[in-house]
């Protein structure tokens, strides 16, 4: 628990001049309301303006509403490899993971485990909710994102370094394309 209070106190004080106060000389209990009272205030970084209004945009019904409405809600968390929640960041499987976890749906943790869960589903027929597939870094599904609707996912970019909204019609997601899923 220490590890973890430090290295969160740690990462504000990086985060830029003017964010984080001394700890108060009472005591651990008064420092820990004083953290959260910080933490509460944060904001961590977005890619850029246009995937802040994508938040606003679309809405799916049911479990599919739920997941979208909670990937929705981590654009902007920061891209970390191996990154499961929004303390640590997020890699691909680690945001679809979470997300499901929000809609009470249990995944496993890598993308190539992930995609053996569920119907396959063409290209033609991806619905909010989805998962779309593609071979990046090594063969088979490699990278996972979130179907929104309209050939955009929601994912994590290692190129923006942030979890943010791509697009299938993109040319390099386009040549890796490789399938779908339907889990919900």
């Amino acid at each position: 628990m220490k590890k973890l209070m430090l290295a969160l106190f740690t990462g504000i004080l990086l985060s830029g001049p003017g964010i984080v106060q001394a700890a108060p000389a009472s005591g651990y209990s008064q420092f820990i309301e004083s953290l959260d009272s910080i933490l509460s205030g944060a904001t961590l970084p977005v890619a850029d303006e246009r995937q802040v209004t994508g938040r606003t945009g679309f809405l799916a019904p049911g479990q599919a509403g739920q997941v979208l409405s909670a990937a929705n809600e981590l654009l902007g968390y920061p891209v970390v490899w191996g990154g499961a929640s929004p303390i640590q960041g997020f890699d691909c499987s680690g945001l679809v993971q979470y997300v499901f976890r929000q809609a009470g749906i249990t995944m496993p943790r890598t993308a190539d485990l992930q995609f053996l869960v569920g119907k396959t589903v063409a290209i033609s027929a991806l619905q909010p909710g989805d998962l779309v597939y593609f071979t990046t870094y090594e063969p088979g599904a490699s990278h996972v994102g979130i179907y929104m609707g309209n050939d955009k996912f929601i994912h994590t970019s290692f190129s923006k370094g942030v979890v943010a909204i791509g697009d299938m019609n993109d040319n390099y997601f386009g040549q890796r394309y490789y399938g779908a899923k339907r889990v919900l």
